[in-house]
């Protein structure tokens, strides 16, 4: 599987600076579930460290999310996680 430049810890940070909050998945396999209150927004992903990089269909399912709630524009997004770095 291809990764991204992006780590996991920027798009952390690009989420929670969109109005995500961020908790434990409560079931296997580990991992994270970032919601957006305002929207009903959801983003699953895997629990790794903040260094590794992103999986390119990781990033493709949170730019789909965004996009169909309307919440980043994709080069909007995109500079943000250029920024987060």
């Amino acid at each position: 599987m291809k990764r991204t430049d992006f780590t996991y810890g920027q798009l952390d940070s690009v989420l929670r600076s969109l109005g995500f909050a961020c908790r434990p998945a409560r079931t296997e396999p580990p991992g994270r579930v970032y919601e957006h209150a305002a929207t009903g927004a959801i983003v699953m992903l895997l629990a790794v460290t903040e260094a590794e990089k992103v999986f390119e269909h990781h990033l493709a399912a949170v730019r789909a999310e965004l996009d169909n709630f309307g919440l980043a524009d994709p080069t909007v997004f995109a500079a943000k996680l250029q920024k987060a770095g």
